[in-house]
Formats: structure tokens, C-alpha cells, sequence
């Protein structure tokens, strides 16, 4: 798999979804996925790109790269996910809460 495109094809499979299920979860066109695979289009946009990201929990450079799936890959992948879902649950968090957190993790980090 060396394409964008190639690498989306391997993450719906992996999934069981189809393209047009996954531009239907991240509001696009499926169009889009079409004049990728055809070559019309270079590119996703950035914005696109980080959805399909979003959506399967990779990050961008895995869309992106140009070679086979290696194990650093996982494990990236892996803690692109644990980050984000970090983040996420942040959104919920007050001040205080968050300060208390990044107390806590700085401590653990550290050791």
C-alpha cells in the first residue's frame, strides 16, 4: 500500500466498512475517495485527512507515508489513539481538574 488512497482502502477493509460508508461518518463527499483513487485529485485536504484520521484513530503521517505498514507503525498508531483519547476526555475537565492531571502526569513522566 503506498497511496493515500491505498492505505483508506486497507482501513474500511480492516474496519468491514466501504468508502461511502466512511465519507457518509466524516461528512463528504464519496466522490472524494473516486478522483483520489483515479488520480484526479493529488490529495486529500488537510481538513479531510485529519477526519479519516480521526475516524479510524491514526495520525496524518500514517496517511500519508509512502511505505508498507511496519510495527512502529502500530505502535504510533497506538499512542496517537491513547493521546487523543486524553484529549478528549480533557473537554470535560474544569481547570482545576486539568491542572491536578497535568500535575500527576508530569509526576509519573519523571519517575
Amino acid at each position: 500500500m503506498n497511496t493515500t488512497y491505498d492505505k483508506i482502502v486497507q482501513l474500511c477493509t480492516a474496519r468491514g466498512i466501504r468508502l461511502s460508508s466512511l465519507a457518509q461518518a466524516i461528512g463528504i463527499r464519496s466522490s472524494v475517495f473516486t478522483e483520489l483513487k483515479k488520480g484526479r485529485t493529488q490529495q486529500l485536504s488537510a481538513k479531510t485527512l485529519q477526519k479519516v484520521a480521526d475516524y479510524f484513530g491514526v495520525s496524518t503521517d500514517r496517511l500519508l507515508e509512502s511505505s508498507e505498514g511496519t510495527q512502529a507503525d502500530a505502535v504510533r498508531d497506538e499512542l496517537y489513539a491513547k493521546r487523543r483519547l486524553l484529549f478528549d476526555m480533557s473537554e470535560k475537565a474544569s481547570a482545576e481538574t486539568l491542572d491536578t492531571i497535568i500535575k500527576i502526569v508530569g509526576a509519573l513522566i519523571e519517575q
